[in-house]
């Protein structure tokens, strides 16, 4: 049991250290320093610009409430006719942020209007000189005592964030310190009133959430995908190249089909030829009809077939039917097959007639040439 003890235990932090990552975010400003204080003129020779800056870190407890932690750092100074003052502070806050935009829209981010409280502690160090002689007067806190005055100090405000992505807002506001019965931070004891100070300032806040817009891929993942992918490609690669060496065969085999069947045309041509078998003829109907189907027939010639049927009868209807030039269609009688041929045309030349059977072999393939 114990041994499971550490393991759970590290397993515990690890998940919630990435549950607090998504509301984490750190923040930078800088600013103006506005004391209130028995000084109101900040013109001596020599003065310096109230600034300051700061960083800190805010944690998002609810949708609309953040922890935020802060340091800053920073200057003031002023002066009236005889005298003017020196300051240097620091100050460490723990306080809360709340948007008062989720109160209406729990979801809209572009804008943020935040109110500010924070408690925390202020330490200083001022000194008063002579304006015309430079003379230190009077150190806050006394010289030997300690180096810096330590006071509680409440900061109330409030700022507007501008959402410039998802994880980076544009801050503007300002906030007042409340300092409880401090009258030295001018190192000057007079008035009615505790010196306090405020603050108007400008910064930015990342958020360490991720940003919505863009998905986490683990890498050896994604270097898995990657090779996959390639793997694919080059597969994708190899059977086009299979493609189109399938296309180089299927073109091949054409040209030898056309070629097979221009040899068995010949062939058939051939032996029409050195047989003796006598043919008769049948005169086609039409107006198309040839006005002398003997004499088309009369001589040898290479004649285009383009259908061998078994009766007159079917081979005038295919005659009728075809779409084909009919001006020079007769009906063969073959006896010794006992088979009725239409013939197409009719031509002097092996070549001619097969100029003019390529013509037609679209739309008779099986036509082929015999010499009767």
């Amino acid at each position: 049991m114990k041994k499971l003890l550490l393991p759970t235990l590290l397993a515990t932090c690890a998940i919630f250290s990435a549950q607090a990552q998504e509301k984490l975010s750190g923040h930078l400003y800088t600013g103006w320093l506005f004391p209130h204080n028995d000084f109101i003129h900040s013109d001596y020779e020599g003065n310096k610009p109230n600034l300051a800056v700061g960083a800190g870190i805010g944690y998002q407890i609810a949708p609309a409430l953040t922890l935020r932690g802060d340091f800053m750092a920073g200057n003031m100074d002023g002066n009236h006719e005889i005298y003017y003052y020196e300051t240097s502070l620091y100050e460490a806050k723990l306080g809360l942020d709340f948007n008062v935009i989720k109160l209406f829209n729990k979801d809209y981010e572009k804008i943020k209007l935040n109110l500010h409280v924070a408690p925390g502690m202020m330490y200083y160090s001022a000194k008063m000189y002579d304006i015309d002689t430079r003379e230190k007067l009077v150190e806050s806190p006394v010289p030997g005592d300690k180096a810096l005055s330590p006071n509680f100090i409440l900061a109330y405000g409030g700022s507007v964030g501008i959402a410039l992505s998802p994880k980076l807002d544009l801050n503007l506001g300002y906030s007042n310190r409340f300092v409880d019965e401090v009258e030295w931070m001018d190192a000057n004891q007079s008035g009615d009133y505790s010196d306090y100070y405020g603050m108007a300032q400008v910064g930015f806040t990342y958020y360490l959430k991720n940003d919505p817009s863009k998905v986490q891929v683990d890498k050896k993942a994604y270097a898995d995908l990657n090779k996959k992918v390639s793997n694919l490609e080059q597969t994708v690669s190899e059977n086009e190249a299979n493609g189109e060496r399938i296309a180089e065969l299927e073109m091949s085999n054409q040209e030898k089909t056309m070629r097979i069947q221009t040899l068995e045309a010949e062939l058939d041509s051939a032996k029409t030829n050195f047989s003796t078998d006598m043919a008769t003829t049948t005169i086609p109907t039409g107006d198309e009809a040839p006005a002398n189907a003997e004499a088309i027939l009369g001589e040898p010639q290479f004649r285009i077939i383009v259908a061998s049927l078994p009766n007159r009868v079917m081979a005038q209807r295919w005659i009728d039917r075809s779409n084909l030039d009919k001006s020079g269609m007769v009906v063969a009688y073959i006896e010794n097959l006992n088979t009725y041929r239409v013939v197409y045309k009719s031509f002097p030349s092996f070549a001619a007639a097969r100029k003019e059977l390529l013509n037609i072999k679209g739309s008779i393939p099986d036509a082929w040439i015999v010499e009767f």
